[in-house]
């Protein structure tokens, strides 16, 4: 990259630069999320070509914009900057990383109660290769049909109040567009010690589905044969 020349007797403008650093360090951050497979946590994946679109024209203004860095005009960023850059700034200094157990409090048994919006009819016989959507979308419109059918799940671990000591929520989140919209869906899970997993491990859990009492509910529940931790998927979320 050639550097721009310094005209005689003028000094830098700060303001300008201040702009270029925005706008180059936003499409450096779109970019550096997207070559690190983050861009998942916070958007559904066919928007990810978007935020790659606009890396490169943010990339491309801020070198459009430094051409004018040693022009003639405001010296000094007001607050406004401040305002402009504080996206970024949150982007670099929060680690990014998926919604979790945190957001779910209170939730309970309203994570296994999922709208049918034709999803169950489009299922296939083998519920083995359902997921946490699947199931919560089912067992909303069939309910006690699928007792004693088998069930093969990865989510997070997430611990309600009032399951005890033998129990937990395997939960994943449904991402519509963005995390904004995202929301939890889960089936609470038996197995003994359950209730000491670590909340937002991930775990696969194989068994069959039942009926129990959980915090004073009766509910469909799976009744684990075996429980063990898994690394968090590359795409943590599910999409409907």
């Amino acid at each position: 990259m050639t550097s721009i020349p310094r005209p005689q007797g003028r000094p830098l403008n700060t303001v300008v630069l201040t702009e270029a650093l925005i706008l180059g360090g936003t499409a450096v951050l779109f970019l550096a999320k997207w070559l690190r497979g983050q861009l998942s946590f916070y958007i559904h994946p066919r928007y990810s070509l978007l935020v790659i679109a606009a890396g490169a024209v943010l990339l491309l203004m801020a070198a459009v914009r430094l051409r004018d860095v040693y022009a003639e005009g405001p010296r000094r960023p007001g607050w406004v900057y401040l305002l402009l850059a504080t996206p970024l700034l949150l982007g670099v200094l929060v680690p990014a990383r998926p919604l979790g157990a945190d957001t779910l409090a209170g939730r309970g048994a309203e994570l296994n109660a999922v709208a049918d919006n034709g999803r169950a009819a489009r299922l296939t016989s083998d519920s083995s290769t359902w997921n946490l959507l699947d199931w919560g979308t089912a067992l909303s419109v069939r309910g006690d049909e699928l007792v004693g059918q088998p069930a093969d799940v990865v989510g997070f671990v997430f611990h309600g109040e009032g399951l005890g000591p033998d129990a937990f929520y395997a939960v994943r989140y449904v991402v519509t567009c963005c995390a904004a919209d995202g929301a939890g869906v889960g089936l609470p899970v038996v197995w003994a010690g359950g209730g000491a997993l670590p909340e937002n491990g991930w775990v696969r859990v194989r068994g069959t589905i039942d009926r129990a009492t959980l915090d004073g509910v009766e509910q469909p529940v799976l009744r684990a044969e075996a429980v063990e931790p898994v690394p968090q998927p590359d795409s943590p979320y599910l999409y409907p």
